[in-house]
């Protein structure tokens, strides 16, 4: 047993200065405990340059970010700042077409105005006329007693639906129509049929009178009893109407045409 004990730390001590020669091959000679414990810092330096290579790297991989960043940057700024331009430039625009919209609102306004003023103007004119025929109207006795019995007797019921301007018009010139007639009469001469056979008479002609001096409707209404004389009184008025004063609004015109011989 004491020799199977001793072989035991025999083996233990061998394995413990194999180990040591082990180390020491691995070691240099004459190597001095400061030099290991440089080893050991330098395995630190090592880590630490390790840690500053990331940095670096980080850092390059953060420039290239900023190059392709950078431009696409300016090119948003760009656009933004000619959306600004754009946007400063377009209410000039717009201003100017307000402008122009206004300027022409204000010519149609004026044109309407004008146009406005000239109904007015003449409404104004035409309300006078009738005014001032309504004034006369409207005295107690007319200017002549005959003339308004001479046309209540002409048109009969019919004269008192006539307007205001109407019954004025025909009682101002009732005796004009007569006179120019009668002109016109002497200037062309009595019919020679009705002079030869010693024929007179009086025959009631009507007609529509226009304001721009025209006529239609023109007939006998009243005969004289004889063809040749009233068939003459067309031929007149066709000729003399044109001599009679014109109305303000389409008028019937209903009078007498004496035919006598002296």
């Amino acid at each position: 047993m004491k020799i199977i004990i001793l072989a035991f730390i025999i083996s233990i001590s061998l394995h413990l200065l194999l180990l040591k020669k082990y180390k020491d091959k691995e070691l240099p000679e004459n190597t001095p405990k400061k030099e290991i414990v440089e080893k050991k810092s330098d395995v630190k330096f090592v880590k630490l340059k390790k840690n500053e290579i990331q940095k670096t790297e980080i850092e390059k991989i953060e420039t290239q970010v900023e190059k392709i960043e950078k431009p696409q940057i300016t090119k948003k700024v760009e656009t933004v700042k000619k959306e600004i331009k754009e946007n400063k430039s377009t209410p000039k625009k717009i201003g100017k077409k307000v402008e122009r919209k206004k300027e022409i609102d204000i010519e149609k306004s004026k044109k309407f105005q004008k146009s406005i003023l000239q109904e007015q103007i003449v409404k104004e004119n035409n309300s006078l006329q009738e005014k001032t025929l309504e004034n006369f109207l409207s005295q107690k006795e007319p200017i002549n007693k005959e003339i308004l019995n001479e046309l209540e007797r002409l048109y009969g019921e019919e004269y008192q639906n006539f307007t205001k301007v109407q019954k004025a018009y025909l009682e101002k010139n009732l005796n004009n129509f007569q006179v120019i007639t009668q002109r016109v009469l002497d200037r062309l001469g009595y019919p020679k049929l009705a002079a030869k056979l010693k024929i007179g008479g009086i025959n009631i002609v009507e007609f529509m009178f226009h304001p721009d001096g025209s006529i239609s409707g023109l007939k006998i209404i009243n005969s004289s009893g004889y063809a040749v004389l009233d068939d003459y009184t067309i031929e007149l008025i066709e000729i003399a109407y044109k001599d009679y004063p014109r109305p303000t609004t389409p008028t019937k015109l209903r009078f007498k045409v004496f035919y006598r011989l002296f």
